[in-house]
Order: C-alpha cells, then structure tokens, then sequence
C-alpha cells in the first residue's frame, strides 16, 4: 500500500515538473515569437485605420488654401506662412475623433468596420507554426486569436517640411503626426503597444524666397 502511494506520489512530482518546464519554455520561448508577430500585426492594423480614416473619411475637405494664412512683407521682402488656427484646430479635433472612433469600433467587433478593414471578430489569429519559423510550417496546429483594444485618446499634431522649388519659390508640405495607444490581448498575455503615423495631407508652393525656419506656427524667410 505504502509503495503504490510513494508510486502515485513520484508521478504527481513528475508530472508536476514536467508542466513546470514545458509552462517555462513556453513563457520564455515561444510566447515572444507569438507576441512579436502579434505586436506587428496590430502595429500594421493600427497604422492601415489611421491612413484610412485621414484618406477615404477626411482628406476631401481639406484643402491647402483653408489651411494656410500668406502674407507678403514688401518693406523687407518676406513673405509669412502661417496656420490658420481655426482650420488646424477643427483639423486635429477630427482627425482625433474619426481615428479614436473607428479603432474603437474595431475593438467592439462593429460588424461594418471589420468589413471595412478585412478583419474578422478576433481582428486576426496568429497560425501556431510561426514559431517553426518556415513557410510551409505557418499553418500547423491551431490558431490562437488576437484582439485589441484602444486605451487612450488619438494625439495629432501638424508638421511640416520646407524645400527649395525652382526658382524664389517654396515647396511646403504639411504632415499630420498621430499618435495611438492600444492594448494587444492575447491568451494569458496582453501588451499595451504605441503606434505613430505621418501621413501627408497638403502641399502649397509659396511663390518668393526659401523659409529659413519654422516657429511658432509661422514659416519666415
């Protein structure tokens, strides 16, 4: 009778171990090829609904003409470029909104916005054989699910970038710098990940001399 329990208690050990070391190997070896490829998943996802949301659902209204204030100074031959504070502010508050609303969206399964990003109720599996690291092997075993979720506010700001045109003119591009937070969620692990977006939004070539700098909001010569 001793013997069999001291037999039972020696598997139990065993066993015991056995999970010990393979949940260890797991944790310290194939969860960060998971997160990884998952991390660049959500990373791709993040950026395709920020480009998206600035190209297909405001890009139509905006317009380089609302955007800028031109003044020319003849006494000392400058010409000022200058926001429109109004205009960017409406600007920022939109793209804000648009790209909060549908990351939003995505986490809460909306129907139509998975259509519209290709993505099903799991946002996406990563297949078990990437841990094989080879093609052929991608698709063995089973998928796991990936889901996300937005945990902070959308943060644009505007940048731009000035460069000789010709000749006495300027080239101004202006940039919209986004900035998002969102949480990766996977079985038993979740990782919150930033993704930053430029995505350009308008060009005006200034007729007169090459701005020397950009400050407070104001292009000078």
């Amino acid at each position: 009778m001793k013997k069999n329990f001291l037999k039972l208690l020696i598997i139990m050990i065993l066993v015991l171990l056995l999970a010990i070391i393979l949940l260890s190997f797991f944790s310290n070896k194939i969860m960060p090829i998971y997160m990884n490829y998952a991390e660049g998943e959500i990373k791709s996802l993040v950026t395709t609904v920020i480009t998206k949301s600035i190209n297909d659902d405001l890009i139509d209204n905006i317009s380089s003409d609302d955007l800028f204030i031109i003044k020319d100074e003849n006494n000392s031959n400058m010409t000022i470029v200058d926001f429109d504070p109004v205009v960017i502010n409406k600007l920022m508050s939109n793209i804000s909104d648009t790209v909060y609303d549908n990351l939003k969206l995505l986490s809460e399964k909306d129907k139509d916005t998975l259509l519209k990003y290709n993505v099903n109720e799991n946002i996406f599996y990563i297949p078990s054989g990437v841990i094989f690291n080879s093609p052929v092997l991608n698709n063995l075993g089973p998928k796991i699910p990936i889901n996300m979720e937005i945990i902070s506010l959308v943060n644009p700001n505007i940048e731009t970038k000035v460069t000789e045109y010709g000749i006495n003119n300027s080239l101004v591009e202006v940039f919209v710098n986004v900035v998002a937070s969102v949480r990766m969620i996977l079985p038993l692990r979740a990782n919150e990940i930033t993704v930053t977006v430029v995505v350009p939004i308008a060009v005006k070539i200034i007729q007169g001399m090459v701005p020397d700098y950009y400050l407070g909001g104001t292009l000078r010569q």
